[in-house]
């Protein structure tokens, strides 16, 4: 398989936060993390992101009432163009970039979910709290030592 028909991963850093950027086999940017501070979406969860992509994985959620929401926004909404994925408390937010076609970019959102989740529980013996992420005192801990 040549390169240009891979999922790519870009690790941007602007600044002190941390933005993992997943482009399609045609070299378009589609799934957008949001800042990390270490501790929530890192550098490996994005890197199974993208060889789960390659893999054509599709699993079913293990965890569909886990508290995530697919979400796009309504005629009208001066929002930019996307798919919001988000857990219960905001704690990640993915973006699915639009393609103008709403099925797709919902079905890549809910398989983006199901890898997540899928991740997580197989991560959950190595790492107690994996799943929960991280509490909000585990984040001021984190906010305090920059």
């Amino acid at each position: 398989m040549s390169p240009s028909s891979q999922w790519t991963l870009f690790i941007a850093r602007p600044g002190r936060d941390r933005q993992h950027v997943i482009r399609d086999p045609r070299g378009e940017p589609r799934i957008l993390f949001g800042e990390d501070d270490g501790t929530r979406i890192n550098d490996r969860l994005a890197r199974y992101l993208v060889e789960s992509l390659n893999a054509d994985l599709n699993p079913e959620d293990p965890n569909p009432d886990g508290g995530w929401f697919v979400d796009s926004p309504e005629d009208g909404d001066e929002q930019d163009p996307a798919i919001l994925i988000c857990d219960l408390d905001f704690e990640i937010r993915i973006e699915i970039l639009d393609t103008e076609n709403l099925k797709e970019d919902q079905a890549l959102g809910q398989r983006i979910v199901a890898l997540i989740n899928t991740y997580f529980r197989r991560n959950e013996g190595s790492r107690p709290d994996a799943a929960s992420f991280s509490s909000p005192t585990e984040k001021q801990q984190t906010k305090s030592r920059r």
